[in-house]
């Protein structure tokens, strides 16, 4: 789960929604998954990165949250076996413990939402392979499933993030020392923000989305890896070279030599 160590307000800042790299079928009756651990690292060296979330009311108190959090990709299998990675997009509900399954019902994000999330995804989804990147894609989400709109900006409004600072030292003799995983991780969320929206950035991937829901747990975000399908001209190059090669064999068994 994810690990404290700042102070939290009014609610427990917990999560990890899913985002699969396998296909996944996801019935309107439910589908049932199960959280096995972190993805690419172990509780001890998850990146943490420190959020801000504002909730409701004069000072943005109620349901907010804020602290310093492990943030970065879960593994996790579903019922029927198959095995995906996982992401937080709820920080203020909690998810079922580690090999613990739920069930979850499909839902609908907002067009805006479900467009940069699939977005995000496409252009940047290939590179989460270690954790600092599963981080930084982790903070991502966050960002664009709280703003909901195309300013995706982690220094203010609704949601807010920043790299942790550890105190070096004892007592009164010390320093703030960012930590430079938190940082990394940071920047490259910010870096992969500003190109979701940007055309000038190439997609890399092809997801749909598919987003699922549980009302005592934390709901989750899926995107199934879409095969491609070749052109219709494509098509018809892969019958024209079948032709060749049908008419190749057909004019070397003329010329066959039979004794």
């Amino acid at each position: 789960m994810l690990n404290f160590k700042g102070m939290i307000v009014t609610s427990l800042l917990v999560g990890a929604s899913m985002i699969s790299q396998a296909a996944l079928a996801a019935p309107s009756a439910g589908v049932k998954a199960t959280l096995t651990g972190y993805e690419f690292s172990s509780k001890k060296d998850v990146v943490d990165v420190n959020v801000d979330l504002k909730g409701k009311g004069l000072f943005g108190w109620w349901g907010g949250a804020s602290g310093d959090v492990a943030a970065g990709a879960y593994s996790g299998t579903w019922d029927n076996g198959d095995s995906f990675a996982a992401f937080c997009v709820e920080l203020t509900q909690g998810f079922r413990a580690f090999g613990k399954s739920a069930t979850y019902t499909e839902g609908t994000f907002s067009a805006t939402v479900e467009s940069n999330l699939t977005n995000l995804a496409n252009k940047y989804y290939s590179f989460v392979d270690d954790a600092i990147s599963s981080a930084a894609f982790q903070v991502a989400v966050w960002e664009i499933v709280y703003e909901k709109d195309d300013g995706l900006n982690l220094g203010k409004d609704k949601f807010q993030a920043e790299p942790t600072k550890e105190w070096h030292g004892k007592f009164m003799f010390g320093k703030w020392v960012t930590d430079p995983d938190s940082k990394a991780a940071i920047d490259l969320a910010k870096t992969w923000l500003a190109g979701v929206n940007d055309d000038s950035v190439v997609a890399t991937g092809d997801y749909a989305l598919t987003y699922l829901q549980n009302k005592k747990y934390q709901d989750l975000v899926v995107f199934t890896a879409v095969a491609a399908v070749p052109e219709p001209a494509t098509y018809g190059m892969l019958l024209l070279g079948m032709g060749v090669v049908a008419f190749v064999a057909r004019r070397r068994r003329g010329h066959t030599i039979r004794f």
